[in-house]
């Protein structure tokens, strides 16, 4: 008798015991020490983890390979500190879909005995323990999107980002959840169930690189490899209180992934670093272009990292207060508010920047997302015989709508062009050096919110490089008496939507926790200008902290 086909059921309970199998019991932490909504400490008072391991834990990648190269540390040590901590962050907030110590020790000894027998490291990432977002192919793992039908698919080859910092000898500890079909800024699935936010378990993680923001929130890795087609690595970002960098198409490798709509060229995803602080999104950016990538994966422009490039002493920036669809809430206004006047303050020039174009912009890159109505979504879904989650759910009923023919697909190209020509014309207008604006019309949002993504997916249609620095948490006076909305109306149904979500009087208390998180942008091919801004704004911030003029930033480590 034939032995019955398992269910989607079958294969995320195996997925998910296959993980929990892999913690060791010496690193379990008790169930009255997961019952507070706030984890993110975890792994500094659970008793589990000593105070040599949370000391490399809490260095940024930099400063572990400064200590690697100079034998303060070995790259064993490093590994194992991280790889407890990652279990900890797993069993905190579900953020792992592949763990891997076993391995990452393994490797982490051949490179120290490489330094022991040449003196020297093998590559700029000699040791350092870095995670991998789940879909991103790692080689003999399954890069599965999420998915029940693609479940026990292992990669046979690395993506090309994994081999570049592979051969500079990077250590792989982890993968990291990623949401069904990747297609939502929630992390949840079938395959792994849900990743909650560390600063508060009733919020989100984001999407799509949630397990990413999650595990370096908790410090479980130094820096993360995720992906970006319309927020998915700013948002996580944003929402679990991290550093985040998408990088101008066509910059950084990559080749190797998993997903849907493999082929389609009218708007193209982007691999880019997740990390605890700004050095760290450089080195990601200098490591991945160390190896000339563009040799391998000919999409790619030949432009190396260019560490010396400047920024003009006084800069103009836009800020965007409100993108004309959804009104922010009263904490990322607070946040833009104090931003301005500390940029005003030290002789920079802010002007309120026009966002007229954004509406349409959003909405053709909407359209882009589904051109085949959605069609291999529901087939892979029908593969596995699993459901889509609600977030997937209302995604491919509120948006996938209709299939497009070829020549409908021209035509959405020939209006982006012509959007893209109308932004670049307004920003040489005005000559501007950056924007500031939020990342998302909420802080990190209760799960199953995330329904708008305007923010960011704008800079992806307009391929605008752009990174996010945490500025602060919610605080309890932040209430749209004290930072009212823009418009004392509803700008649309989305909006009242939004605006109801912080309007029944609790909205300090409903997000309580939640980081506050800015983003910041610049022109096409601009990527270091943008790193270069975005730390001087966080040197400003710091400052202006200092002497109690601004919130504290978040510390997203401890040195």
């Amino acid at each position: 008798m034939l032995a019955p086909h398992p269910t989607w059921q079958d294969i995320a309970a195996e997925k998910k015991q296959t993980i929990d199998d892999k913690i060791p019991p010496e690193w379990r932490v008790t169930k009255e020490q997961l019952e507070n909504k706030k984890v993110v400490d975890l792994p500094r008072t659970c008793g589990l983890m000593t105070d040599r391991e949370l000391s490399i834990t809490e260095l940024s990648a930099v400063e572990i390979l400064a200590a690697i190269q100079t034998q303060k540390l070995t790259a064993v040590e490093t590994t194992a500190a991280f790889c407890k901590r990652a279990a900890i962050a797993h069993q905190a907030t579900n953020c792992l879909s592949e763990i891997l110590f076993k391995e990452a020790l393994q490797q982490a000894a051949k490179l120290d005995e490489y330094m022991l027998v040449h003196g020297k490291p093998m590559g700029i990432l000699h040791g350092l323990p870095i995670s991998v977002k789940e879909h991103i192919k790692l080689k003999d793992t399954p890069a599965t999107s999420a998915l029940i039908a693609w479940a026990n698919d292992a990669s046979d080859e690395d993506a090309l980002i994994v081999k570049t910092f592979r051969e500079q000898g990077a250590v792989f500890h982890v993968k990291t959840t990623n949401p069904q079909t990747l297609m939502a800024l929630e992390t949840v699935s079938n395959l792994f169930g849900r990743t909650t936010n560390p600063h508060n378990t009733n919020l989100t993680c984001g999407g799509s690189t949630g397990g990413e923001g999650a595990l370096l929130a908790m410090g479980g890795s130094p820096l993360g490899i995720g992906t970006d087609i319309g927020g998915s690595i700013r948002v996580p970002s944003a929402f679990c209180g991290v550093y985040g960098f998408k990088p101008t198409i066509s910059r950084l490798p990559h080749s190797g992934l998993s997903g849907l709509s493999d082929g389609m060229q009218n708007l193209v995803g982007v691999v880019g670093p997740l990390a605890r602080c700004i050095e760290d999104l450089e080195l990601f950016c200098v490591a991945g272009l160390n190896q000339e990538p563009w040799k391998y994966e000919p999409s790619l422009i030949e432009m190396p990292w260019r560490p010396n490039t400047t920024t003009p002493q006084k800069l103009k920036i836009g800020v965007i207060w409100c993108d004309g669809v959804v009104q922010p809430h009263p904490p990322i206004l607070r946040a833009l508010k104090h931003l301005v006047s500390a940029l005003e303050d030290d002789g920079h020039n802010v002007i309120d920047w026009d966002t007229s174009l954004h509406k349409e912009i959003y909405d053709i890159t909407n359209e882009i997302y589904f051109l085949d109505g959605g069609a291999e979504y529901h087939q892979r879904l029908e593969e596995g015989k699993e459901p889509a989650v609600s977030i997937v759910k209302w995604l491919l009923d509120e948006k996938a709508v209709r299939s497009y023919t070829v020549e409908d697909t021209w035509n959405v190209n020939s209006r982006l062009d012509r959007l893209r020509t109308l932004y670049a014309h307004q920003w040489n207008t005005y000559d501007i050096d950056a924007i500031i604006c939020p990342a998302n019309a909420s802080v990190a949002s209760a799960h199953d919110e995330s329904r708008y993504w305007g923010y960011t997916c704008v800079f992806n249609a307009l391929d605008f490089p752009a990174a996010i620095i945490p500025v602060g948490t919610v605080e309890k006076t932040d209430t749209w008496s004290q930072f009212p909305p823009m418009s004392a109306s509803s700008l649309n149904p989305k909006d009242e939507w939004y605006r109801s979500l912080y309007d029944d009087g609790k909205g300090p208390l409903r997000y309580e926790g939640a980081p506050v998180s800015i983003q910041i942008t610049g022109r096409r091919f601009h990527d270091e200008e943008v790193l270069r801004i975005t730390s001087r704004i966080q040197n400003l911030l710091l400052k202006k902290a200092a002497i109690g003029l601004v919130d504290q930033p978040i510390k997203s480590r401890q040195t």
